[in-house]
């Protein structure tokens, strides 16, 4: 009988030492796999863009070479408080990067010494993928139909995408959010035909790595995987100016 318990337990011991074996060979190939990940990020695209976006909570790796951003948006000029952030970025006859967002902040509570001042007059706004699409149309004099746009995934962001030709350039743009989210952005990327092959990678690398609200907000305090960042962070909202 004792015989018969200690076979059982050396047994036992033997299986669970090989799960846990195996538990860690699947931890150590996620860990490489993430190492590789990172590396290809860094071999590929410049570091997180600063200023307005990291204002906003808008984690944006341009892919490199890319400058910027720029002291003015270049794709086109905008009406005021059309977008909440416009900026770009660019390479002299190579690429081009512009990025329009729009935020929705919870609006700030009233103060015990008073109600709070009143918002500023805000200029007509469409839809957000409506307005983005005017835009473009004007810029590169095309029609647009945004009931075509295909829907995309990069990693755990889902994009809506279209691309087309305009001013002797490809043109891809990527939407991502809706009307209910708290941030709906526009990524537009332009570049000359020849450098398709060149850029096609590094543009798949910084939609995968882009992040708004709280996801973004742990990116730029270093954190560097997406499950430690979280998931739940992708939809969290900005926090009133």
């Amino acid at each position: 009988m004792r015989r018969g318990l200690a076979i059982v337990v050396t047994t036992a011991a033997v299986l669970a030492a090989g799960c846990g074996g195996k538990r860690y060979e699947v931890r150590l190939d996620k860990t490489l796999e993430e190492m590789r990940y990172r590396k290809r990020l860094d071999d590929n695209l410049m570091p997180a863009a600063k200023g307005k976006l990291e204002t906003n909570l808008i984690y944006l790796r341009p892919p490199k070479s890319l400058e910027g951003p720029t002291k003015v948006f270049q794709l086109t000029e905008l009406e005021p408080g059309k977008f909440d952030v416009s900026e770009s970025f660019f390479e002299k006859d190579k690429q081009n990067l512009h990025v329009l967002a729009r935020i929705k902040r919870p609006k700030a509570a009233a103060s015990k010494k008073g109600p709070a001042p009143p918002e500023p007059a805000k200029v007509a706004r469409g839809e957000f993928n409506a307005d983005v699409v005017a835009v473009l149309n004007s810029v590169y004099n095309v029609e647009i139909d945004l009931a075509k746009a295909k829907e995309e995934s990069k990693r755990s962001n889902r994009f809506k995408r279209l691309t087309f030709e305009g001013n002797g350039k490809n043109v891809q743009v990527y939407l991502l959010g809706s009307k209910s989210s708290p941030y709906e952005v526009a990524l537009v990327f332009e570049y000359p035909k020849s450098e398709q092959s060149s850029l096609i990678s590094k543009i798949d690398l910084c939609l995968g790595s882009f992040a708004v609200g709280e996801k973004a907000r742990r990116f730029f305090e270093g954190v560097v995987t997406e499950e430690e960042a979280g998931e739940a962070g992708t939809a969290a909202g900005p926090a009133p100016m």
